[in-house]
C-alpha cells in the first residue's frame, strides 16, 4: 500500500515539474517573442526615419539645385556662371544618390533619375568651359530655362510627396497612389537632349558593344553552357546534369541561366548571353584544397583561361589574394594603351588554377574593335605632366581609356606617384590637357592595387 501511495506521489510530483517547466517555456517564449517584436518595431523606426531624414536631404538638394540654375541664368561673367553650375552639379548628384536610395519603384522615378543625371552632366560640362572664358550660346541658354522649369516641377512634387507621407506617419506602403503618379507626371515628357556629353541619351542608351554572333534559342545556348563547364571541370559533356533556372536581363544583355553539375559533385551557376551564346558569368560551387600555385601562377591561369572563351590581349591591373584562390581583375591591352572599360573579374581556386567565379558584363557592353576608337594624342606626354601638382612625385605614367560612370570613354594619361607619401592615380584627359580625376591607391601585402 505504501508502495503504491509512493508511486502515485512521485507520478503527481513529475507532472507537477513537467506543467511548470512548460508554462515556464511558454513564459520565455512569450517574453522572446515579445522583445523581438519590440526590436523589430524600433528597428523599422530607425529605417523610417532614415528615409524621411533622406527625401528632406533630396528636398534641399533639389531647391539648391533649381537656386543656382537661376543664378547661373543670372550672371553676366563666365566666371560666376562657373561657379554657379558647378555648385548645381554637386545639388543635382546629391539628390539623384538620395532618390535611389528611397524605396520608391524605380520605374516610377527612372526619368526624374535620367534628369538629375543629365542636370549634373550638363552643368558640369558647361561649367569648365565657363572657367576658360566660354559662354553660353542662346540655344544653351534655352537648354538651361527647361532645366530650370523641370527643377521647379521636381520641387513641388517632392513637396507633395513628403506632405503625403508625413499624413500616413511616413508609411511608405501607404503612399497614395494618385500621388505618386504624379510624382513623375511632370516628366513623361522629358525630352532626349541632345549635347555633346558623358551622359546624353545616345551614350547611355548605348547597345552593348562586345555582343556577336546570331540570337540564339535556349537550347543552342543550354549546349553552350554545358561545353564551358565540361571543358572547365574536365568532365565529359554527356555527363553533365542541367536544370534551367530562367532568364536575366542587366543593362541591354539578356541571358538564359543554368545550374549544371557533375558526377563528382560539384555545381555551377552559368549564364550564357542570348545573342552569341557568350559566357556571361559563372559561379562553381566546389571545396578548394590547401594552395599550389602562387597568385601570379593564379593569374597566368586566369589568363589562360579567358583565352579559352575568347577574350585574348588582357592584362591583370588589380588582385586581391586569399589563403586558397586569387580574385583577379583584367582590362584589355592594345598598343600599349590600357582599356579600362573593357574589364572581366575572375576568381582562381590556387590549388589546381581551376576558375571559380568570372564576371563579365563590363567587357560584353564594352568591348569592340575599332581603328577609330581612340586617335592620336593631342597632347604629348610632356605637356599633360605640366598641368600636374608640384607636389606629386610620379612614378610611371600610361596611356589609358577611361569610362564615364554612365558610359562613354575617354583617352588619357595616367599617372601613378604620391603626394605626402600616399600613392594616388591622375587622369590628365589625352585631348584637351584637362585634370580629369584623381584616385586613390590603396595598397597591402595581397594586391597588387586597390583602387
Amino acid at each position: 500500500m505504501d508502495k503504491l501511495y509512493n508511486t502515485k506521489t512521485h507520478i503527481n510530483t513529475s507532472k507537477i515539474i513537467g506543467s511548470c517547466l512548460v508554462c515556464f517555456m511558454l513564459l520565455g517564449l512569450a517574453a522572446y517573442g515579445v522583445y523581438f517584436n519590440n526590436k523589430a518595431v524600433k528597428s523599422e523606426q530607425v529605417i523610417q526615419t532614415q528615409y524621411k531624414r533622406t527625401l528632406t536631404d533630396m528636398t534641399d538638394y533639389v531647391a539648391q539645385a533649381e537656386n543656382y540654375l537661376l543664378k547661373a541664368m543670372a550672371a553676366g561673367t563666365p566666371g560666376t556662371v562657373s561657379v554657379m553650375l558647378e555648385h548645381a552639379a554637386k545639388c543635382s548628384a546629391q539628390a539623384e544618390s538620395c532618390l535611389a536610395a528611397l524605396p520608391v519603384d524605380q520605374h516610377v522615378t527612372e526619368k526624374i533619375s535620367n534628369y538629375l543625371v543629365q542636370l549634373g552632366d550638363i552643368s558640369e560640362c558647361w561649367s569648365h568651359r565657363a572657367t576658360d572664358g566660354g559662354r553660353l550660346t542662346d540655344d544653351e541658354y534655352e537648354t538651361l530655362c527647361a532645366l530650370y522649369g523641370y527643377a521647379q516641377d521636381l520641387s513641388g512634387v517632392i513637396y507633395s510627396l513628403g506632405s503625403n507621407l508625413d499624413g500616413n506617419a511616413y508609411a511608405w506602403n501607404k503612399i497614395d497612389k494618385n500621388v505618386l503618379k504624379r510624382v513623375s507626371e511632370p516628366f513623361t515628357d522629358y525630352p532626349k537632349l541632345s549635347y555633346n556629353g558623358k551622359f546624353s541619351s545616345s551614350t547611355v542608351n548605348a547597345a552593348p558593344k562586345g555582343l556577336t554572333g546570331y540570337d540564339l534559342q535556349r537550347e543552342a545556348c543550354r549546349g553552350k553552357a554545358i561545353r564551358y563547364f565540361s571543358k572547365i571541370c574536365s568532365c565529359p559533356a554527356e555527363d553533365v546534369g542541367v536544370e534551367y533556372c530562367g532568364e536575366n536581363g542587366n543593362a541591354g544583355i539578356e541571358t538564359y541561366c543554368f545550374k549544371l553539375s557533375c558526377p563528382e559533385g560539384m555545381t555551377a551557376d552559368v549564364d550564357v548571353t542570348k545573342k552569341g551564346g557568350l559566357l556571361y558569368s559563372l559561379m562553381i560551387s566546389r571545396s578548394v584544397g590547401s594552395a599550389n600555385l602562387s597568385p601570379e601562377q593564379g593569374i597566368e591561369a586566369g589568363k589562360s583561361f579567358l583565352k579559352s572563351i575568347g577574350i585574348t590581349n588582357m592584362k591583370e591591373n588589380s588582385y586581391f589574394a586569399d589563403e586558397d584562390s586569387v580574385t583577379v581583375t583584367y582590362s584589355y591591352e592594345k598598343n600599349n594603351v590600357t582599356y579600362y572599360p573593357d574589364t572581366v573579374k575572375v576568381k582562381i581556386a590556387l590549388d589546381n588554377g581551376m576558375p571559380i567565379a568570372y564576371e563579365g558584363h563590363l567587357y560584353l557592353s564594352s568591348h569592340y574593335e575599332s581603328k577609330n576608337r581612340i586617335s592620336k594624342p593631342s597632347i604629348s606626354e610632356k605637356d599633360a605632366r605640366e598641368m600636374l601638382s608640384s607636389h606629386l612625385k610620379v612614378d610611371s605614367v600610361r596611356e589609358v581609356v577611361v569610362p564615364y560612370n554612365y558610359g562613354g570613354e575617354y583617352h588619357a594619361y595616367e599617372f601613378k606617384g604620391t603626394v605626402s607619401g600616399h600613392p594616388v592615380l591622375v587622369y590628365v584627359d589625352a585631348d584637351n590637357g584637362t585634370e580629369s580625376d584623381i584616385m586613390l591607391i590603396y595598397e597591402d601585402d595581397s594586391s597588387l592595387m586597390s583602387v
